[in-house]
């Protein structure tokens, strides 16, 4: 006994290697079943903490036939069993610790352990649970409980059980960074079911979604972003002072968040602020020169202005950069510039060749469905001198059976215009 005390106490303090050379020596000397069961149960421990699996789990086995009811056996074998992906072994032993003891602290967190290799998670937590019943005070389960939560989805009982962690031991740093992690995930799930909601216009509720996301935690790193999703938000319900706050707040937090610039430049242009709407779209393009709807955005601040070469610049930029715009949105964008840049009045905004490509693309991208497309398509060609495409898309265009009446006229007088060899022009 002097030998297997010796044993664990050096196992206490890590060395393993000593407290194995113990047990070996205590296992030579003469011992009744009961007491070796307890050594080879002990030696394998060691084992285990060495990563010596094999002769681990050979201990547990010998230690169980001499002591058949010893429960840290086949706790420890159940932690072997483990650690070599066995896990319904793993799980036939956890069960028959617990058969002989329900206050085996060990034997539920092993089966947590193995429940989560399963990804049973709620079984997992009920475990780590009972786990604490058996040892309220023990900290490292609470947060190893807590990361059970969150595997689940749980992300306001992670929080909860971190924060029990947290009042238990003050000191214990992986308590907070789970919780931090915690309140991320929290965060992030709300801002999603916030995006949800506003793509499908309900935007009440995705205001809800994004304060309550910002009510997490101060530090969470999708701040920024949860904060320029409300603004834009509030836009849409017309709240456009607090939606400045909210676009100055992200900005603050993240300089570099060139999308909450461009959005800010919108609100300011909803507001009647053009200068800063303009300042603000230079900031965007200062941060991310290949951001096409800033170009676009600003090249039509430009036309208004009369700055018209300008203008052609920013919706030529557009064009080259459309790939930074999302797929379902490039069509649109490359319609309307191609409009602009085929049929304005100011020949300053013109330009055949860019608005042929462009309305070539957007044609492209809706596998030649859009009338409308087709139709900007021929006003490309059209300038670009192209009279024979032009006529060939507008007839294409004037297929489509849901023209209305007043289309197809406007459609048929610009067919005229290509027979005649005359580009269309938009009335100033």
């Amino acid at each position: 006994m002097k030998l297997c005390d010796e044993g664990v106490t050096a196992a206490n303090t890590g060395d393993f290697d000593t407290a194995i050379s113990k047990y070996d020596a205590a296992l030579r000397m003469r011992l009744g079943a009961y007491g070796a069961g307890i050594v080879y149960s002990n030696r394998g421990v060691a084992y285990n903490s060495k990563g010596l699996l094999d002769r681990a789990l050979s201990d547990f086995t010998e230690a169980l036939r001499l002591h058949p009811g010893l429960v840290e056996a086949y706790v420890g074998r159940s932690f072997a069993y483990i650690s070599k992906g066995e896990i319904e072994k793993a799980l036939d032993d956890t069960n028959e610790a617990l058969r002989l003891d329900q206050n085996s602290r060990d034997a539920y967190h092993n089966r947590a352990i193995a429940s989560l290799n399963k990804r049973e998670f709620g079984k997992a937590v009920g475990d780590f649970s009972e786990a604490i019943r058996c040892d309220p005070d023990n900290a490292g389960l609470y947060v190893e409980r807590g990361n059970a939560f969150l595997a689940d989805g749980q992300c306001d009982a992670a929080i909860a059980s971190f924060e029990s962690a947290i009042r238990i031991s003050p000191w214990l740093a992986e308590a907070y960074w789970e919780r931090d992690f915690a309140w991320e995930r929290r965060a992030y799930k709300l801002l999603n079911k916030g995006i949800k909601a506003a793509s499908e216009r309900k935007y009440d509720e995705a205001l809800k979604f994004y304060s309550q996301g910002l009510d997490s935690h101060p530090g969470v790193r999708n701040h920024a972003v949860l904060l320029c999703n409300r603004a834009t938000v509030l836009g849409y319900l017309n709240r456009r002072e607090q939606s400045a706050r909210d676009y100055d707040e992200a900005i603050r937090l993240d300089p570099n968040f060139f999308q909450a610039y461009y959005n800010r430049g919108i609100n300011h242009r909803e507001c009647g602020r053009v200068r800063e709407a303009l300042q603000d779209f230079a900031e965007v393009l200062q941060l991310n020169p290949k951001y096409a709807p800033a170009y676009v955005d600003r090249g039509a601040i430009y036309v208004r202005q009369k700055r018209l070469d300008e203008a052609r610049a920013d919706w030529v930029n557009a064009v080259e950069n459309i790939d930074s715009i999302e797929v379902e949105q490039r069509p649109r964008f490359l319609n309307s510039i191609a409009w602009q840049l085929a049929t304005s009045p100011n020949s300053s905004c013109r330009d055949g060749k860019t608005a042929v490509r462009a309305a070539t693309q957007a044609c492209e991208l809706t596998h030649w469905k859009r009338r409308d497309y087709i139709d900007t398509l021929a006003a490309a060609h059209a300038e670009a001198g192209d009279f024979a495409s032009a006529i060939d898309s507008e007839n294409q265009a004037l297929q489509f059976s849901e023209v209305s009446s007043r289309e197809y006229e406007d459609m048929k007088g610009r067919l005229r215009l290509y027979q005649h060899q005359q580009p269309y022009r938009e009335t100033k």
